[in-house]
């Protein structure tokens, strides 16, 4: 038994650091570097100490690391059919080990993951969930509301504000319950049903004590949350501190048109003609009596009129909003691809932070204050560049794109990844 343990112990470093790499997750190393001396020590040296990339997590489980060359940042792999990774359904990859069976993704924060279960009897369960330490905290506030849902229903966002002892803010596409907020294990907080600003809102961040939200129109929301004689998590003020141009004052009641007329233009599909066609009418009636999918997107698709051929490309554009070292900053990205392929590319970005003595947003021209950003519609996270991050990058998850903002220069797409069920998760600092 001792010559075994012996002849374990004097395995090459090289070979040590190539299966430290592959081990992926906290506990995992704990276990390796319990096995003896020389390997807590190869642990020491090659398990990574500056900051790495965070991970894509697909809403079906699957992720990709970046040791994950083939799969994360080039040399695509080839599927049987000659296809490349482009979507969650192709299974080369593979799923989180610690996930239920009947879980998929539908939001995150940091290490942590928010999960959709759908039970036996098609009841919705939600948790929090960290891959990484194993820990899952319910949230069975959110099933006395959205426990039983449409098939048209979705959650756009779940944010933590810090921890998941403290507010929880929950973005859906119902407006009923546009926004809501829940204390685990405390209480919920509902606004009224079709109540502005919150069924315009399309995006969400914390900061400090506030949330704040950005409309279609751009124009920023905050949002003054507190807790009741209960503990239950309240909304006592809302403010409009950038308003649409179109608005004016920005104390006005009146909210700018392009945010209306997206909400009204989802009741309005029209029902009447002789082409109408029953599963569209269907589909109509089911939102008009649920409220589901009656909320705004955080992006617009439109051809592109510039090009002469009939078959146009497809521009997408895309709003994301993310604090960064206490500012609000908002990332306007357009993307462009043949309507009929997933095949795109970004064709321009714009960085604005808000100014809210002036009311205003101001373009971000150089640097993001030694910060980079990841950005994805599930979650964005400013973070400090070292190590493998990039200073004044912008890392878009869809496409593995990398824009450096000093130079206005973006890096050649990566992969392919459907921007609607993609997120970022970063895994907590490697413990020696």
């Amino acid at each position: 038994m001792e010559s075994t343990i012996s002849a374990w112990s004097q395995l090459h470093q090289d070979l040590l650091g190539l299966v430290i790499a592959r081990l992926l997750f906290p506990g995992d190393r704990a276990r390796f570097r319990a096995v003896c001396r020389s390997w807590h020590m190869a642990v020491f040296e090659h398990a990574p100490a500056r900051r790495q990339m965070p991970w894509v997590v697909l809403s079906d489980g699957s992720f990709l690391t970046p040791s994950d060359r083939s799969n994360f940042y080039g040399d695509l792999p080839l599927l049987p059919d000659g296809s490349v990774l482009t979507t969650p359904e192709n299974s080369v990859l593979g799923r989180l080990p610690s996930l239920p069976e009947n879980a998929s993704c539908v939001g995150s924060t940091d290490n942590w993951l928010a999960l959709d279960c759908i039970d036996a009897t098609k009841r919705h369960i939600y948790f929090l969930h960290d891959p990484f330490s194993g820990k899952t905290v319910p949230l069975h506030e959110l099933e006395t509301v959205i426990g039983n849902v449409s098939e048209l229903f979705e959650i756009r966002k779940v944010l933590m504000r810090s921890t998941p002892d403290d507010v929880v803010a929950v973005m859906t596409n119902n407006y009923n319950y546009p926004i809501i907020l829940i204390l685990p294990g405390k209480g919920i907080w509902l606004p009224k049903p079709r109540e502005p600003p919150f069924v315009y809102i399309i995006d969400i961040v914390f900061l400090r004590d506030k949330l704040y939200g950005i409309t279609h129109s751009e124009e920023l929301v905050s949002i003054a949350v507190c807790f009741d004689d209960n503990n239950i998590p309240t909304v006592i003020d809302t403010e409009r501190v950038i308003n649409h141009p179109a608005v004016g004052d920005a104390d006005s009641n009146t909210w700018s048109n392009i945010d209306v007329m997206h909400v009204l233009s989802n009741e309005a599909l029209s029902v009447g003609g002789e082409g109408d066609n029953e599963d569209k009418l269907a589909q109509y009636e089911l939102m008009k009596n649920t409220g589901d999918g009656m909320v705004l997107k955080a992006f617009h698709y439109e051809e592109d009129d510039k090009v002469p051929y009939e078959l146009k490309d497809l521009i997408t554009t895309i709003w994301y909003f993310v604090e960064s070292r206490g500012k609000l900053l908002m990332v306007r990205r357009q993307l462009q691809g043949p309507t009929y392929y997933d095949v795109n590319f970004t064709r321009s970005v714009e960085v604005f932070e808000a100014d809210i003595n002036a009311s205003t947003w101001m373009p971000v021209i150089y640097e993001l204050g030694g910060n980079a950003l990841f950005v994805s519609k599930y979650f964005c996270k400013s973070v400090s560049a070292n190590g493998q991050v990039e200073k004044g990058a912008i890392y878009f998850i869809d496409t593995g794109e990398v824009f450096i903002m000093r130079y206005k220069t973006i890096s050649m797409p990566q992969r392919e990844l459907n921007f609607r069920t993609s997120m970022w998760i970063f895994p907590p600092k490697v413990a020696a």
